[in-house]
């Protein structure tokens, strides 16, 4: 009776990690709404990404093409400085197009820029992934809200990037398995 019921616990205890990663797994095949995030490309200002909280490390995978763009959205409660950077996939350093991304105020007024006038090789190692970045911005931002819009350039084509933002790493137990398929997907080049 006692070792049924040891296997029996055992047995739900299995068949629930299997579920808990499977989840996990799947759902970052098509989430859009998580750490590592999937931008669901193109986003424009009447659908922006929200960046609930610019001071958690984020990494946003986008593609975009010509006359199209991604639009980021976050708001401060207080004065942060913020890290920001753009990346490429090695893989993709064939194709010319580039990305460039703007950040302005509530106001409308253009704050900053980046772009690959100086990219470098970066090596990610959580993904194993090597990739062309630019060099890393730190935004002293105040409180208020602030807009991200990237495009590239030139357009001919369509390109993949990444979008780095924020420093502080935070992540649970529960995030594990996504995060396993969203490092799966990335270097699919699945987004």
């Amino acid at each position: 009776m006692k070792r049924t019921l040891i296997a029996r616990v055992a047995g739900v205890a299995t068949l629930a990690l299997v579920v808990w990663f499977a989840v996990g797994l799947s759902s970052a095949q098509r989430a859009c709404a998580h750490d590592p995030r999937f931008t669901c490309s193109p986003r424009g200002l009447s659908n922006p990404v929200r960046i609930a909280d610019p001071l958690k490390s984020w990494a946003f995978y986008g593609h975009v093409g010509k006359g199209e763009s991604d639009v980021y959205e976050f708001s401060l409660a207080r004065a942060a400085t913020i890290p920001w950077s753009l990346l490429v996939d090695s893989r993709d350093a064939g194709n010319p197009a580039r990305p460039i991304a703007t950040l302005e105020n509530e106001d409308g007024a253009l704050l900053d820029t980046i772009d690959f006038s100086r990219s470098e090789a970066f090596y990610e190692p959580f993904s194993r992934e090597r990739y062309l970045t630019t060099p890393v911005v730190s935004l002293a931002l105040q409180p208020g809200t602030y807009v991200i819009d990237v495009a590239m350039h030139p357009a001919a084509r369509p390109q993949r990037y990444t979008m780095a933002i924020g420093s502080e790493e935070r992540f649970g137990i529960a995030e594990v398995p996504y995060v396993l398929g969203a490092i799966h997907r990335i270097r699919a080049l699945n987004y």
